[in-house]
């Protein structure tokens, strides 16, 4: 082994371990690496030089499989904002929802074809507010349906080169060595197989492993609610007749002004409503907290009720469900920084994350990636944090309008119209996949300030930073160094053995960093694993690209997994239990399988 090979192997091993832990965000580890690519220290002709070029190692965000996945966001905001995505599967899913087997199967065949042309955390957004609002009619548990919509995502994005950015990435390698890419179908027997063997799975055994359904699968038994609603009055003559609300200042003690009653008069929690005497305070919080409030004078209980469903209608309340994605703004802020209540008129109740309530000081607490959230509202703010709110998303089905529609079915001929041109090969998906977004746009199917906004740019940043490191494993020749080694370990055994090794080693890197960096790192590996034991390229990258998609045993290494968590309640061990054999029949399926379809001689 090379000094560049053991340098190499460090810088990895480090990206490894500072993925896994997740103290650094993902897109700054993977610009770290790149940029440790360019730290001279080889010495050559009595000066020191690194590893690559500036142009070597920058050239990935200039790459053709950069511009697809941008574009794959941008169609997969037009499937959003147009309805198109509820169009074509909203009465699918309702109509199989008859017993709770016949749903979750139908959330695991709908949700997987949608994520075969979508994006895979978009999927899992789009999704999840309808199949919870059929969770709340039915009276199913969401802990019995979640995973699988997780699950489906990761499924889909196996079956076509547009499912997922890990597919892009290995095809364009392909295309770079050989000339020619992945089509776009390529995956999809393989992904078929590994479809009906982990269904049959779950109907047989995996169904028994989900949690078991709550006898009341309300909200506030999810979030084990265990605050209260306070009706006081405003005593004639004291200190707190005449101030605000803002001078109150009740949330800096963690209590929640949610309506002033005025004799006959309902008031929103506006900052600048005065108090009168008699006025009416229905305030929310916690049982300690509104003592430490009524110790003061000014302030007498009138009515005190425990917060649920019926409560909060008698008040003219309601309670949702909000959950934080990925690219929201609110990360690593606290709901008090932003100034929430204020601003919305709504009030946090509970925040869950990891499957558990943090119910102590919600507003205090900074928020992370995957929580959901509990809020207690009137129904005008509610629909106003629904409708212009772009930082959390709201749990709760909306139909499309009529007038909708049109667009809706425009998105829908605009994508079957790129998949039928990539596949057909009258455009190459690097061509057709950018033109069919700029199309989009140019249509007003998603405006050109949405398109940008859909763009996740910490994915296109994470993709960019890591394709220069497989240039380097290849340049200095250490993924063919490590292919040899494998070559020479299993010398006279069967080329699907070696398969089997490669695809092994993509299930268990995937269970703990991104996806798009497992397929980064494995495409020199699993190409030069081929080429040196004299096999074709095509069926190895091609296992790689659908064994990166199992992340199902860890919640930690896909946004999909991680969505899912708060509002199912899941802890870790639930993924263990039901994801383990999902990973295991993924990649004894796809090397059992592959070679019928790609010969791996010959």
């Amino acid at each position: 082994m090379t000094a560049e090979s053991i340098y190499l192997s460090l810088v990895l091993l480090a990206a490894l371990v500072s993925f896994y832990l997740q103290r650094l965000r993902p897109d700054v580890t993977a610009l770290l690496v790149m940029l440790s690519l360019l730290v001279p220290w080889r010495s050559v002709d009595a000066g020191l030089t690194s590893i690559l070029t500036p142009t070597q190692a920058f050239h990935g965000f200039g790459s053709p499989a950069l511009i697809m996945v941008a574009s794959m966001f941008v169609l997969s905001a037009a499937m959003v904002r147009t309805g198109a995505a509820q169009l074509l599967g909203g009465r699918l899913l309702a109509r199989g929802a008859s017993s709770e087997l016949r749903f979750q199967l139908t959330v695991l065949t709908l949700v997987t074809a949608f994520s075969a042309v979508i994006n895979d955390t978009t999927t899992v957004l789009v999704w999840m507010p309808p199949v919870m609002a059929i969770c709340r009619e039915r009276g199913y548990s969401p802990s019995r349906i979640l995973m699988l919509l997780a699950f489906a995502s990761l499924l889909g994005g196996q079956w076509t080169l547009i499912g997922t950015r890990s597919n892009i990435i290995l095809s364009d390698y392909l295309r770079d060595r050989s000339g020619e890419g992945l089509s776009f179908f390529a995956f999809t027997p393989v992904a078929l197989c590994v479809f009906a063997a982990c269904v049959l799975w779950f109907v047989l055994v995996g169904r028994r492993l989900l949690p078991a359904a709550s006898d009341r699968p309300t909200l506030e038994s999810r979030y084990e609610v265990a605050e209260f609603l306070t009706e006081t009055m405003a005593q004639p003559g004291s200190d707190i007749v005449g101030k605000t609300l803002a001078e109150l200042d009740l949330p800096a003690r963690d209590v929640t002004v949610l309506q002033v009653i005025r004799g006959k008069q309902f008031l929103p929690p506006n900052p600048m409503v005065r108090i009168q005497p008699g006025d009416v305070l229905v305030i929310q919080g916690r049982v300690t907290a509104i003592t430490d409030v009524l110790r003061a004078p000014g302030l007498s209980v009138k009515e005190e009720l425990k917060i649920d469903d019926k409560t909060l209608r008698s008040a003219d309340l309601r309670m949702v469900e909000a959950i934080l994605p990925p690219d929201s703004d609110l990360l690593r802020q606290s709901l008090r920084d932003v100034d929430f209540h204020h601003r919305y008129g709504i009030s946090p109740l509970a925040i869950s994350r990891a499957g558990r309530s943090i119910r102590e000081r919600p507003l205090a607490e900074p928020l992370r990636s995957g929580d959901s959230l509990l809020f207690v509202g009137h129904e005008a703010e509610l629909d106003r944090l629904k409708k212009y709110n772009r930082e959390l998303l709201v749990l709760e089905s909306q139909p499309v309008s009529t007038a909708a529609r049109g667009r809706a079915y425009a998105v829908i001929a605009l994508m079957a119209a790129m998949v039928l041109v990539g596949a057909t090969g009258l455009l190459s998906p690097a061509v057709a996949i950018p033109a069919a977004a700029l199309i989009a746009v140019l249509t007003k199917l998603v405006g050109m300030s949405g398109a940008y906004a859909a763009i996740d740019l910490q994915s296109l940043v994470i993709v960019g930073a890591m394709i220069p490191f497989g240039t380097a494993l290849q340049t200095t020749g250490t993924a063919q160094w490590v292919a040899t080694q494998l070559s020479e370990s299993f010398a006279g055994s069967s080329p699907q053995l070696l398969l089997m090794a490669i695809l092994l080693l993509a299930v268990l890197l995937t269970q703990l960093i991104e996806n798009a960096a497992v397929a980064v790192i494995l495409a020199p590996l699993a190409y030069e694993l081929a080429v040196t034991s004299g096999c074709h390229p095509e069926p190895f990258l091609l296992g790689v690209a659908i064994c990166v998609s199992s992340a199902f045993v860890t919640p930690v290494a896909h946004e999909s997994t991680i969505l899912v968590m708060g509002p199912g309640r899941y802890r870790f061990r639930d993924y263990t239990l039901l994801g383990a054999p999902f990973a295991l029949l993924t990649w004894l399926v796809t090397a059992a399988v592959l070679p019928l379809f790609w010969p791996l001689r010959g």
